[in-house]
C-alpha cells in the first residue's frame, strides 16, 4: 500500500510538471501509461486540473476524459467526466467573481489599518443585525432547537468569514503607510465598497467550497446541464458521514453554548491567573478610554472569561500530560498566552460598552500590549514568552482568510499589535492544540496519552483488556499491528487507535482526517483477518481459556474525533467518545433545565443491557443519530445554479 502511494506521488509530480511548462504530450504520455483509478482520484483530490498551470485547458480536459473512459467502471466513468464539466464551469464563474471582488475592493480608498479595521467591524455588524433571532419557540423540540441554532451560527459563521475575506484582499492594496483620516464622504463611500464586496467574497466562499465539497469527495457531481441557465446537481458521496459530520459540528456548538463541559486541568491552571490578568487588562484600557476601572461591568466580563474557558476539553489535559511526559512545559506557555490574548480582548470590549456610542470606535479594534501579556507570563513560570506569543499574531494579508479565524490578533508594521473586530469566533483552543501537535515529542506522546486513556477507561468498565501494541506476525515478518484487545462475554475488538485533532471543519482537513481513519479500517480489518485464521495467535496471548471464550471478532476504529463517530468504512465501525461510553457505560440523554439541573433521562441502552448483540448494534446506531432530527431518508438531489452574476443565496452551504 505504502509502495503504491509513493508509485502515485511521483506520478502525480510529473503530471503537474507537465502542466506547468504546458507539455501536453508529455501530460497525455504520462497519464495514458500511468492511468488508474487512484491516479484519476488524486488528479481530483490534487486539484490538478484547477490549479493555474501553461497547458491548453480543453486539451488536457480532453485527455483525462479519455484516460477515464478507459479505466473506470460505466458508474464511476459518468461522474467522473461529469466532475470534468464541473470544473470547466466552476472555472469561468469562479474568474468572474474574482474579478467582480477585485474590482469592488479597487475602489475603496486609500487608508490606514485602523480605520479599514473600522469599516470591517461596521460592515460586518451590518450583516449580522440582519440574522434571526436564535430564541426558542413554544412547542419546539429540544433537537429542533439545537438544529436551528446551528444553522444560525453557520450564517453568522459564513457571514463572518466573507468580512475576513474581504478584510485580507482589502489589506492588499488599500492600506497607506500614513494614518490619515477619512472625510465623512469618502469613510461612507468606502464602507457602502466594503459592504457590497462581503457579498461578492461569500459567493467566492461558496463557489469554493463547493469545489472543496466535490475535490475531497463530500459530493458527487451527479449532472451539469449547460442550457442558457446552467445546473449542477451534487449528490452526498456518502449521506451517513455528511450527517454524523454535522450532528458532532452541532454537539460541539451547543456544548459550549450551554458549557457543559466537565471540569479540566488546563482550565483550572489558566482561571488561577484570570482574576490578575483581567483586572489588569481592565485598567489599561480604562486608561486608554480616561474612564475608571470601577465603571466597567466585571461580572459581565467574567462571564465571557467563563464562555471563553469552556472551550478547553479533554484533548487539552492529554496534550499537557503528552507535555509533561516529554518534560516540555511550552504546551502551559501556548495555553496561556493564547488566553492572555483573549483575556485583553475582553476587557476591551468591556470598556468600550461603557462608553458613548461616539467615543467607541476608540477600541474598535483595540492595541493589545504584547510587552505586558509577555510579562504576566513570564511571571507565570512561562518559557519562551514572545516567541510563543508571536506564534499566535498574524500579518496582514495572509496566504488565507481563514488564518484569521484562527488567529486574530494582528501584528501591524510599525511593531503595534491590535485584536481584530469580532475576533471572539476564533476557536483559540483548537489554535493552541494544532500549534502543539505539529510535529514533535508532543504530537507522538500525544497519541500514546489517548491509548493510555482508552486503556485505562475499557480497564475500569467490565471489559478485558486481553493486549495492547502487539505485532502480528507471519513466518517471521510483521504483517500488521494492533493497538488493543478487548474482550467482553464471547466478543473481541480489535482495535486501531487514531488519536487526531483539530477541528476538521473544513472540508480538505475532514479528508485528511478521513484519510487516516480509512487507513485504520484497514489496519484493524487485516488484524481481525489474521486472528481469524490464526487462532494459536490469539491463545497465546490471551491464554486457552480466553481464546476459547470467542465467538465474534470485530474490528474497530477508536478516534477521538466525534465527526466520525458511528460512520462505517469497507465494513469496519468507527467510533469516538460518545461510541466507547456507549459500549462500556450504556447510553443515554440527559435533559436539563437552564440552570444545568436534570430534568428527565432517556435511557438508549442500559449498562446491563450490554450484550454481545447489543454492544454491535450500537457500534452501527450511534447516540446523535437516534436523537437528532435529520434522517437518512433519500431527499432529491442538492442543487447548486452557477449564473453569470452569482447572487449571495445561489450557492449556499446548507445541504438536505
Amino acid at each position: 500500500m505504502d509502495a503504491q502511494r509513493r508509485e502515485i506521488k511521483r506520478t502525480l509530480k510529473r503530471l503537474r510538471t507537465a502542466l506547468n511548462v504546458g507539455d501536453v504530450r508529455c501530460f497525455a504520455h504520462e497519464l495514458q501509461s500511468m492511468a488508474s483509478k487512484d491516479v484519476l482520484n488524486a488528479i481530483r483530490e490534487q486539484k490538478l486540473l484547477v490549479k493555474p498551470h501553461s497547458a491548453d485547458r480543453s486539451a488536457i480536459a480532453g485527455i483525462v476524459r479519455t484516460a477515464a473512459e478507459t479505466v473506470l467502471h460505466r458508474a464511476n466513468v459518468d461522474h467522473y467526466l461529469a466532475y470534468l464539466d464541473f470544473v470547466e464551469l466552476w472555472q469561468d464563474v469562479h474568474q468572474e467573481t474574482v474579478g467582480r471582488l477585485s474590482v469592488a475592493i479597487g475602489g475603496l480608498p486609500k487608508m490606514g489599518i485602523a480605520q479599514l479595521l473600522g469599516i470591517f467591524e461596521k460592515a460586518l455588524d451590518r450583516y449580522l443585525q440582519d440574522l434571526p433571532s436564535p430564541s426558542p419557540v413554544q412547542d419546539q423540540s429540544v433537537a429542533a432547537y439545537e438544529r436551528s441554532l446551528h444553522h444560525i451560527n453557520g450564517l453568522a459563521n459564513d457571514t463572518f468569514y466573507a468580512a475576513l475575506r474581504t478584510l485580507n484582499e482589502a489589506s492588499r492594496v488599500v492600506i497607506h503607510p500614513a494614518e490619515q483620516r477619512l472625510s465623512y464622504n469618502k469613510r461612507y463611500l468606502a464602507l457602502r465598497r466594503f459592504t457590497m464586496a462581503i457579498q461578492i467574497a461569500a459567493e467566492l466562499n461558496s463557489l469554493e467550497w463547493v469545489l472543496d465539497a466535490v475535490t475531497y469527495g463530500d459530493l458527487i457531481v451527479s449532472k451539469v446541464e449547460t442550457a442558457s441557465t446552467p445546473r449542477v446537481i451534487l449528490d452526498h458521496a456518502d449521506a451517513r458521514r455528511s450527517l454524523l459530520r454535522e450532528l458532532a459540528i452541532r454537539r460541539n456548538l451547543v456544548l459550549n453554548l450551554n458549557r457543559a463541559r466537565g471540569p479540566r486541568h488546563v482550565r483550572e491552571m489558566l482561571k488561577a491567573s484570570e482574576t490578575s490578568v483581567l483586572e489588569e487588562a481592565v485598567v489599561y484600557y480604562a486608561g486608554l478610554a480616561e474612564i475608571e476601572p470601577v465603571e466597567v461591568d466585571l461580572e459581565s466580563l467574567f462571564d465571557e472569561s467563563t464562555a471563553a474557558l469552556i472551550r478547553v476539553d479533554a484533548e487539552d489535559d492529554l496534550l499537557a500530560l503528552a507535555g509533561a511526559s516529554v518534560a516540555d512545559q511550552q504546551y502551559a506557555t501556548y495555553y496561556l498566552s493564547a488566553m492572555c490574548l483573549r483575556w485583553f480582548e475582553l476587557a476591551a470590549a468591556a470598556v468600550r460598552q461603557v462608553l458613548s456610542p461616539g467615543r467607541r470606535r476608540l477600541l474598535s479594534a483595540p492595541p493589545i500590549p504584547v510587552h505586558s501579556i509577555k510579562n504576566i507570563i513570564e511571571r507565570g513560570g512561562g518559557v519562551n514568552a514572545a516567541e510563543t506569543i508571536n506564534d499566535l499574531l498574524s500579518t496582514l494579508p495572509v496566504r488565507s482568510h481563514y488564518e484569521l479565524v484562527r488567529r486574530p490578533f494582528l501584528r501591524l508594521p510599525d511593531g503595534e499589535t491590535r485584536c481584530l473586530p469580532r475576533g471572539g469566533y476564533s476557536p483559540w483552543a483548537t489554535t493552541v492544540r494544532e500549534t502543539l501537535i505539529s510535529g514533535g515529542a508532543i504530537g507522538d506522546a500525544y497519541g500514546r496519552m489517548w491509548e493510555m486513556f482508552y486503556t485505562r477507561s475499557f480497564e475500569e468498565s467490565d471489559w478485558l483488556v486481553v493486549g495492547r501494541n502487539l505485532k502480528l506476525r507471519c513466518e517471521g515478518q510483521t504483517t500488521t499491528e494492533v493497538d488493543l484487545l478487548l474482550k467482553k462475554d464471547d466478543l473481541l475488538l480489535v482495535v486501531e487507535v487514531k488519536a487526531l485533532i483539530g477541528s476538521g471543519v473544513t472540508a480538505y482537513d475532514h479528508w485528511r482526517n478521513r484519510q487516516t481513519i480509512e487507513l485504520g479500517c484497514r489496519q484493524a480489518a487485516a488484524a481481525a483477518e489474521f486472528i481469524r485464521t490464526r487462532q494459536e495467535w490469539l491463545a497465546s496471548v490471551a491464554g486457552r481459556q480466553v481464546a476459547a471464550g470467542v465467538r465474534y471478532i470485530q474490528p474497530l476504529v477508536l478516534t477521538t474525533l466525534g465527526m466520525f463517530d458511528g460512520w462505517h468504512f469497507e465494513g469496519v465501525p468507527v467510533i469516538g467518545e460518545g461510541g466507547r461510553k456507549a459500549i462500556t457505560q450504556g447510553a443515554k440523554v440527559d435533559y436539563t433545565d437552564s440552570s444545568g439541573r436534570v430534568v428527565s433521562t432517556r435511557w438508549i441502552t442500559k449498562p446491563e443491557e450490554l450484550s454481545t448483540e447489543r454492544i454491535l448494534w450500537s457500534l452501527n446506531n450511534p447516540l446523535e443519530m437516534l436523537i437528532a432530527p435529520e434522517d437518512l431518508t433519500p431527499h432529491s438531489p442538492d442543487e447548486r445554479r452557477f449564473r453569470p452574476i452569482a447572487t449571495h443565496d445561489s450557492m449556499g452551504k446548507s445541504i438536505a
